[in-house]
Formats: structure tokens, C-alpha cells, sequence
């Protein structure tokens, strides 16, 4: 950001890693190809993020197999998966885990989704880490005696429709407004539209915004373009982003 030379995002979420198995007890972590390349052949550029301020997390996902966040799991099963989660991002030096329960062919057991996040908080060696959520179709997640609130230090509605009206029902379920965030992208919304969605986040008193993958849709002038019009809706017309190499 041109005012402060300080990074526009506060976090990146490597997207993703994912669970895999045809049992959900004995659920793997997976690194395909892409995922691999950064985290054994070029930590570094996790490094220099971070020493910008940027937190690192990774996403684990489901992959179309008979594994996930929410699958029909032991309690020692749910408890082995979130410690081995743990595992790895201490492995690799990252700073937090983001939950994207999607993409398994098992699904739907809130208790065994809630031992795995309750795992995860409890480690002692996550300790200072984040653990976020991309929110979406997940209601039952966050009743109780088994609220995903309890656990989550961030959600990241990932609707994509524009309007804050997605964020107020997670508010309802727990989730304070400084710990939620509106999923925007270019894919969906267009630069000068983006400004007024930031700008109804803002008067709503939440936390911010979630880009996905802007840099697929557009390149680093017309990504800075894009990130501007964010940053103006609360720091106003002064303020703009633009790539430093």
C-alpha cells in the first residue's frame, strides 16, 4: 500500500492440500505436484511473505474420496487427523490452518468435524496459530453442543454473490464481526463494483474481504486496480496498491 509500504494482505492461504483415503479413519494428508513445489522446493518465498507480515496458512480439502473434515470418523479418528494437520504446518513452518469441507464423498457428521477442529485448537504446538474456515451451506456446523465458533479464529464467506447480507447469519451463530471476512473476486464482481461491496463490509463493521485467486483473472496492473478500490473503500481516495517487484 503506497501510504504505509506495507503489504495489502494480512494473510495468503495456500490452496490446497487435501485429505485423502477410503476410509475416513484412516485419512492422509496429500500434496499434490503444485502444493509440493512450495513447500519442499521453495519455502524461501513462504519465508519472505512472512517476514513481510503476512501470515501463511494452508487449505486442506477434500479430494473425492471417502475422507474429510466432516466424515462419519471415530473420536480417535477426528483426533488423529487434526494432530496430524498440526503436524505439518509445524513441520513446514506455516501459520495456521484454513478448513474447506468440500469435495469428499462423506460428509455431514458435526461431531466429528467439531473433534477435529477441537484438536487442532488444543495442540499445544498450534498454539499462537490460526485456524479459519471458508463458510458456505454449513449451518449445522455451528449449533450447539458442538459450535464451530468455538474453535474458529476466522471464516471466510465464500458465497461470492457481493452482498454482506452472507455474513450476518454466521454473527448469529457466534462468530464475532472482527473475526469474519467477505469473499469477493474479480471472477465474479467487476473492478468498479468491488469498491461499494468493500465499502458495505466496512459500514457493517466486519473484518474485511477474502480475494480469491485474483491473479487468475487478471493481471498484476489490473490486480492493483483491483486491490485499489478495496483499500479505498476504507482508507479513502488517497490510498492505492500497487506490485513491487
Amino acid at each position: 500500500m503506497n501510504s504505509t509500504d506495507k503489504p495489502f494482505f494480512s494473510d495468503l492461504v495456500l490452496f490446497a492440500a487435501n485429505i485423502n483415503g477410503s476410509t475416513p479413519d484412516k485419512a492422509v494428508l496429500y500434496y499434490n505436484s503444485e502444493m509440493s513445489a512450495i513447500l519442499k522446493d521453495n519455502i524461501d518465498i513462504v519465508r519472505g511473505l512472512q517476514a513481510k507480515g503476512i501470515k501463511v496458512q494452508i487449505s486442506y480439502l477434500g479430494n473425492h474420496q471417502n475422507a474429510g473434515w466432516s466424515c462419519n470418523m471415530s473420536t480417535a479418528g477426528a483426533t488423529k487427523l487434526g494432530n496430524a494437520m498440526v503436524a505439518e504446518v509445524v513441520k513446514y513452518g506455516l501459520d495456521g490452518i484454513n478448513v474447506d469441507d468440500e469435495y469428499s464423498t462423506c460428509s455431514g457428521n458435526a461431531k466429528a468435524f467439531y473433534t477435529v477442529l477441537k484438536t487442532i485448537k488444543a495442540n499445544p504446538d498450534f498454539a499462537g496459530k490460526s485456524l479459519t474456515k471458508a463458510l458456505w451451506s454449513d449451518a449445522s456446523y455451528f449449533r450447539s453442543p458442538n459450535n464451530a465458533a468455538d474453535h474458529l479464529t476466522e471464516g471466510y464467506e465464500m458465497t461470492y454473490a457481493g452482498s454482506v447480507g452472507y455474513l450476518a447469519p454466521y454473527v448469529g451463530y457466534g462468530m464475532k464481526k472482527n473475526a469474519l471476512f467477505l469473499g469477493i473476486s474479480p471472477q465474479f464482481s467487476s473492478t468498479s463494483e468491488v469498491r461499494s461491496i468493500a465499502e458495505s463490509v466496512v459500514d457493517g463493521g466486519y473484518a474485511g474481504v477474502m480475494v480469491w485467486a485474483p491473479n487468475a483473472f487478471l493481471d498484476n496492473d489490473g490486480a492493483a486496480g483491483f486491490y485499489t478500490e478495496i483499500v479505498k473503500a476504507q482508507a479513502g481516495d488517497s490510498e492505492s496498491v500497487e506490485f513491487v517487484p
